[in-house]
Formats: structure tokens, sequence, C-alpha cells
């Protein structure tokens, strides 16, 4: 079969994502393209890249928010164009669609598209995370409607895709997140070193871009009752700022509360390479998010480096944790259950690790994940066959 993978995303959890889910299909037998922006990393793969895409210019190079606005769209217009014109000229069998794209020009330029070809889109967050012109909810919704197949990572997203979008549920298929791989991972005690941290301190990971829905706020309330508890517990905070937020909200509030020594910030784009480092020095990760409709690429590097997880009862977050029994879930905003919980796991580190069995890491693993996909295109193409006839 061959598939045509379409990736905006060139760094982050979605780019690494993608990159494990088309080496699963290549090992599988599938003939894979991906059709993404220069900004790709260049690796030895066993699938082709196609870097056709235009990458978009940082919002700090551009003179105004107008023109960041306009130049965002004439590229995404650009990439539609030469979206469905590579889809088209290839002799493809289906086009897989990491995400939504550009809701505002998907609406209409996925219909030709689908017209020609099976289509198949990964619905990653089932809401936006905040709702923009060109992601307004009428275009999200028109968007979603045109692919054959939809695939979602956890069964509640399934069900609030079908609620929230007026999705057909038989058109939609869960496909679990898969375990990121990770080659030659750190000792905890080299990571350690590499990140300038501590060794003899246990060690909380909050990671990932830093917005209001992620609930940092929440967390260092409920560090303030973890330190009452455990003088040698640090709290680790790693990520970039998304759109225009601010850290120094949180700034006062570490200094404010007495926290500065046992809060270890590094309020950066954390590149791909370092990335592991920062889950093999920790001992418990926590998402204490406070909105949430997706499964987290966090959660799963976390199941990659084999950490326990305190997480929101969001998503498939909670839903993941309780079900595969690596951690604790709390109800979401809720300080003194978020401490309580995050005091339980540290004193109960070995008992959620020792939960990482061969059989939780084959239900996560990309050949299994691999073969799900390949189910869920030979639906859509049977789907797109029977509207030929």
């Amino acid at each position: 079969m061959r598939v045509l993978m379409v990736a905006g995303a060139s760094t982050g959890g979605l780019y690494s994502y993608t990159d494990a889910l088309c080496s699963g299909l290549s090992r599988t037998g599938a003939d894979v393209t991906v059709l993404t922006n220069s900004l790709w990393a260049d690796l030895p793969r066993p699938f082709k890249v196609e870097r056709h895409l235009f990458e978009f210019t940082d919002k700090k190079k551009q003179w105004s928010q107008m023109h960041w606005a306009a130049d965002r769209f004439y590229r995404s217009l650009l990439n539609s164009l030469r979206r469905n014109r590579f889809a088209a000229d290839g002799h493809f069998d289906v086009v897989h669609f990491q995400g939504v794209g550009t809701p505002l020009l998907d609406q209409f330029f996925l219909k030709p598209l689908a017209r020609q070809l099976p289509v198949v889109l990964t619905v990653h967050d089932v809401k936006p995370h905040y709702e923009r012109f060109v992601s307004r909810a009428s275009f999200i919704k028109r968007s979603l409607r045109i692919p054959q197949r939809l695939i979602v990572h956890y069964e509640d997203g399934k069900r609030q895709l079908a609620d929230h979008w007026g999705i057909c549920s038989d058109h939609i298929d869960v496909i679990p997140h898969g375990i990121i791989p990770v080659k030659n991972p750190p000792s905890l005690t080299d990571a350690r070193k590499k990140l300038n941290l501590p060794q003899d301190r246990q060690i909380i990971l909050f990671f990932g871009g830093i917005r209001p829905n992620k609930g940092l706020e929440v967390l260092i309330k409920a560090f303030e009752i973890v330190k009452l508890f455990n003088e040698q517990v640090l709290l680790v905070i790693a990520g970039g700022l998304l759109g225009r937020f601010s850290f120094e909200q949180y700034s006062n509030m570490i200094r404010n509360t007495g926290l500065s020594n046992h809060v270890q910030t590094f309020i950066k784009f954390i590149p791909e390479e370092d990335v592991d480092y920062f889950f093999a020095a920790s001992d418990l990760v926590v998402l204490p998010y406070l909105k949430f409709e997706a499964q987290s690429g966090v959660l799963l590097r976390a199941y990659a480096h084999k950490k326990p997880v305190v997480a929101s009862n969001l998503g498939a977050m909670g839903e993941l944790v309780s079900l595969d029994n690596i951690g604790l879930a709390v109800e979401p905003g809720t300080v003194e259950p978020l401490a309580q919980a995050v005091i339980n796991a540290l004193d109960d580190l070995d008992k959620f690790q020792s939960r990482y069995s061969p059989d939780l890491e084959s239900k996560y693993g990309w050949e299994h994940i691999a073969e799900l996909t390949m189910r869920s295109y030979e639906a859509a193409i049977n789907i797109n066959s029977k509207k030929l006839i």
C-alpha cells in the first residue's frame, strides 16, 4: 500500500509521533512518503521524506500581528495547493493527515482531494486549546466531516468527537498513541549531570509547552504542600512559552511562596536531542492539566522512560494512567488532592515502575499501532471505492 503522510510539524511531540508511526508502517510493508517542510530532520529512515511544503515564519520575525496573519494565510494557501497536487500526481492509495491544519482552508481544499483519494485524519486534539479565526468551530466541523476515516487515541475521545462535532461514530477509529522509542537512554545519574541537577533529590518533572490550560499554577500551589512533607523534593519545569503567554506570574508565585530553592526552570524550547535527558533525570512526571481533550505526548514519553505519572483525569491521560496502573489520576484544578497524589506516588515509585511490563510495551508498540492504522486505511479505501461505483 502506498501511503502519503501529510505532516506540518517538524519539531516537538507531533513530529516524534509521526516519525515513529511512519517507521512502524514501513516495517509492516507499507510504502510511506512524508510530505512536510524543509525543517524535517534529515536522518536515515525506512520511508521517504518530501520537503515541498513551506514552513511558517516565526512570529517574532514579523513586522506586526497583521503581517504575521497575512503571511501565515498565504503560506497555508500555497501548502494546500501543493499538497493536493502532490497527492494527485503520486499514485497513492491513501492520504493520512496528522491533525487538522488550517480549518479555514481545509473545509474547501480537502473536498476535491477526498473525491480523488481516500483521506484519513488523526485528530490529536478533539477540541482546540484556544480558538482563533482560522480555526473557528464551524470551520473545524466542516473539515472533520470530509475524511473517510478519523482516528482518535482514546475511547472517550471518540465519544467527544461524535457528540461535540456531530461526526458519525462508525467513521471513527480508536488507535492508541505509541510509546516514543528511546535510543540509548541516559542513566538517571548521567542525565542529572548533563542538566546540572542534584543527584540526591527526588525530582518531579513538569514538561512541555507552557500555557494556562496546563495547570502549572495549581502544581506550584500543590508543591508548597509537598515540600512540607519532603524537603528533598525538587520541581523541574521545562518547556517553552506558547503564544503570547508569560512566565512572570509563575516566577512570582515561586518566589513569593519561598520555593526558589526547590524549583529549577528551563523556560525555553527543548530540542529533540535533549528531551530524553529530562525524563531520564526525573523520578515522577506530573501533568496537572485544567483543560485537555487529547492524548499527551508527554505522557507517552514518561511511558518510554518507565516513569510513574500523576495526571489530571482529562482526555486520555487519566484514562490511561488508571487503566495501566502506572500512577495516580486526580480531578483537575484540585490543589490538595494533587499534592497528596504526588506525595503518595513518591512513596511508591518502585510499585508504579514495576507495572511497566512487556505486555504494556507491546500494547503501545508501533508495530501494533501500524497494524491498526492499516485497517483504518483499508476501511477508508473501501468507503471511497463504494462512492466511485
